[in-house]
């Protein structure tokens, strides 16, 4: 089957918000594209020719950069997996034929728990004695320490993990807008769901 695909699939135009505006628009490109840094394959959706190599714009909305060690394939290697927005899109946009795709993946944001706790390096607790305190975001417990420099002093709980008491999430900015209000933490935007009303 290998031998039977084309060694390149048809570019879209690179009609996108990328501030990319010169250069020579690439017509076609290799099927499958990512980095050493990328956890999966991904299908480019346009491309632009620049003097320090290609620049390819992706389906799920990211930049390659052939400069920064491009891997190509015609098909994904056994193993490892393809994108499933570049997979989807280009499957949508008719971009070739090929279906040959084994394990697809999509990583939507969803409420996960975040790995460090968001009362993290902050005075949302109540202090114990001998620089412990109980964290108001989870209920762990942890120690207090000085941080920043000279000209920005702070006192607060060190870096943890999130407790067992950890606060709900927001639905809209999951734990990134977390503030200390009326001795209880909540999101800035006052968003509060079943789980921290019955708390």
């Amino acid at each position: 089957m290998a031998d039977q695909l084309p060694a390149e699939v048809a570019l879209e135009p690179p009609l996108t918000r990328r501030g990319l505006s010169h250069g020579q628009p690439l017509t076609t490109g290799p099927r499958y594209i990512r980095t050493a840094a990328m956890s999966r394959w991904h299908r480019p959706r346009d491309g632009v020719r620049l003097d320090h190599g290609a620049v390819y714009g992706l389906w799920c909305g990211q930049t390659a950069h052939e400069h920064r060690g491009l891997l190509t394939a015609d098909q994904v290697p056994d193993g490892l997996p393809t994108c499933g927005t570049c997979e989807g899109r280009a499957a949508g946009a008719g971009q070739d034929s090929w279906t040959g795709v084994g394990s697809v993946v999509f990583s939507p944001r969803r409420l996960t728990p975040p790995a460090r706790c968001p009362g993290s390096r902050t005075t949302w607790c109540e202090e114990l004695g001998n620089n412990v305190a109980r964290c108001l975001a989870c209920g762990a417990y942890a120690s207090l320490r000085a941080s920043g420099g000279g000209y920005d002093p702070r006192w607060g709980l060190v870096n943890h993990p999130p407790g067992p008491g950890l606060v709900a999430g927001c639905p809209f900015h999951a734990w990134h807008e977390m503030t200390l209000t009326n001795g209880r933490v909540q999101c800035r935007c006052g968003h509060t769901t079943k789980e921290t009303e019955d708390a």
